[in-house]
Order: structure tokens, then C-alpha cells, then sequence
């Protein structure tokens, strides 16, 4: 993505990263976590918001008027993540499916960025996993380092 993105702060495990959401309203402090699936190297991304409990939740609508500032800082953290460990497949899907397409779309737009220094995957319906091609539907998507 071309778009900066908000500055982010990378936990100690290297596994949790946190970045501010600002607007003239709010600040939101979110939180990007990888979790690894099984004994893979694969790692499950997951964009959260924080709840009234302290928990984090991937069912919030912060409604921040930033979306293109997120979505690039989370690309940002993904490339970090991969520059990191580069032998790694960050693993997602929308939480929903409104934001599940949003993510198609930001992928489909950022395609030809990316070409040469990631590949992304999606898994069809079938659950063939495939070269991203836009304005196909997808279950899944992976994003690997080259």
C-alpha cells in the first residue's frame, strides 16, 4: 500500500503489535495479533479492537474515519511480520462478510504493488487454494514472503 499508515509498536514475542487509531473524536488503540496454527508456519492475523471488559474483539465497528490509514498500517505490520520471520504464511479472512470483501478489494488494488516481493493466495469454496485473482470470492486468503 502507498498510503502511510499510523506508527506501530511491536510486542516483545514479536507476535503482538499495537498502533493508535485517531481521529478528531477518538483514539482507539488497536491490536494486530499473530497466533500460529498448530505446529505450522502458518500464523493467524486478527485486527482487534478493545471492549468495555479489557478483552479485544474482531466484531467491533470503531467507525473511526480512518479505514485506508488501518488498512495500510496493517499491511505494514503483515510486511514486518514476514521480514521477520520470512519463512512464515500470515493466514485471514474478514470477521464478517462485509469486511471479508473489503479485504478483497484492498487485496485486488494492491495486487500489482505487491507482485515480486509477496504472493497471495485465496482458498475457494472448494477449498483449492489458488493464486489471488480479483473479483473472484475466496474463503481465505494467505500472503507469503518471496
Amino acid at each position: 500500500m502507498d498510503e502511510r499508515g499510523y506508527p506501530f509498536e511491536i510486542g516483545v514475542d514479536r507476535l503482538i503489535y499495537k498502533f493508535e487509531s485517531v481521529s478528531e473524536n477518538k483514539t482507539i488503540l488497536k491490536t494486530v495479533s499473530f497466533e500460529r496454527i498448530a505446529d505450522t508456519n502458518i500464523f493467524n492475523l486478527a485486527l482487534l479492537d478493545p471492549v468495555e471488559n479489557g478483552e479485544l474483539s474482531d466484531q467491533i465497528e470503531s467507525r473511526n474515519g480512518d479505514l485506508q490509514l488501518v488498512l495500510a498500517t496493517v499491511f505494514q505490520i503483515v510486511c514486518d511480520f514476514l521480514n521477520r520471520f520470512p519463512d512464515s504464511i500470515v493466514s485471514f479472512r474478514g470477521s464478517d462478510a462485509r469486511r471479508h470483501r473489503l479485504y478483497r478489494i484492498a487485496i485486488s488494488r494492491e495486487l500489482a504493488n505487491v507482485a515480486g516481493k509477496y504472493e497471495v493466495y485465496g482458498i475457494t469454496a472448494i477449498q483449492e487454494v489458488v493464486f489471488f485473482a480479483p473479483n473472484v470470492d475466496y474463503e481465505h486468503y494467505f500472503i507469503k514472503k518471496l
